[in-house]
């Protein structure tokens, strides 16, 4: 099985599903499935269940369905999947259920594979931005409407994360960067409306670091970033993490470490 052709065969059925969540955005109930006090990662909706399960009802009729499964939602077809193959098949279906719950627009349905080495296929598409990014391998496609934004100034000179210690983890790195002129600051402080990965890969900050990464959407940032050539720092050599090493955590899974993409 060639899996890049496979999954790529998918990527109708992947904008459906986005479409799907267009539907349900206004009536869509939600609730927190965890209670960590971060409501980013706190809450889930309707229609991050029937989304994820649209995915997976298509995508376990494939040859993917012998894949490893990293899926965000607890939902009935997830356990169908064989994990027979040594790639691993992620799921994210609304990444930024907090910005869809408000019903604004920078939100969006990912879908990935790696192959415990490194991200290999990244698909990442926003139903009402009609945006996609999409990563095969080393070649990285923007199409659609690429969307503008009014960010304060200072963004050029932020980098962003979600969560974290950057100062700790990146030690002499961190410094340097700081002698620079650059800062570290949290997403929510340049804003809450617009996804930290959109802020990266549209050149809206300096750069994006990420912790203890989320299994679902964690890597797109790191697959841009080899992709196009950015400089990357990570606790993996070569800008590599160890992507076999997969942990659980009260949010879901997560592969430890870190890594630090610039523009």
């Amino acid at each position: 099985m060639n899996i890049l052709e496979e999954i790529q065969k998918l990527e109708p059925t992947v904008k459906e599903a986005g479409q799907l969540a267009v539907k349900m955005q206004k009536t869509a109930k939600h609730r927190n499935k965890f209670n960590s006090g971060n409501a980013i990662v706190d809450i889930v909706t309707e229609a991050d269940l029937a989304v994820q399960e649209f995915l997976l009802r298509e995508l376990v009729k494939t040859p993917l369905a012998d894949c490893k499964l990293l899926a965000e939602e607890n939902t009935p077809t997830a356990e169908k999947f064989t994990g027979k193959l040594d790639y691993y098949l992620a799921i994210d279906p609304i990444d930024g259920t907090a910005i869809y719950a408000r019903g604004l627009d920078f939100f969006s349905t990912i879908i990935s594979v790696h192959d415990g080495e490194k991200p290999i296929y990244h698909f990442k598409y926003f139903p009402l931005l009609n945006w996609t990014q999409k990563i095969v391998e080393n070649n990285y496609e923007s199409t659609g409407n690429i969307p503008t934004l009014n960010l304060p100034a200072i963004s050029d000179k932020t980098i962003i994360f979600y969560q974290g210690e950057p100062e700790k983890k990146l030690g002499k790195i961190y410094d340097e960067l700081i002698s620079q002129g650059l800062t570290f600051s949290t997403v929510s402080s340049i804003t809450e409306n617009v996804d930290g990965t959109s802020l990266f890969i549209l050149g809206e900050v300096a750069g994006y670091y990420c912790q203890d990464l989320n299994a679902y959407d964690a890597l797109v940032n790191l697959h841009y970033a080899q992709a196009t050539g950015k400089k990357i720092y990570s606790s993996g050599p070569d800008g590599y993490l160890n992507l076999r090493n997969i942990q659980k955590r009260t949010s879901g899974f997560y592969y430890p470490g870190y890594y630090l993409v610039l523009n």
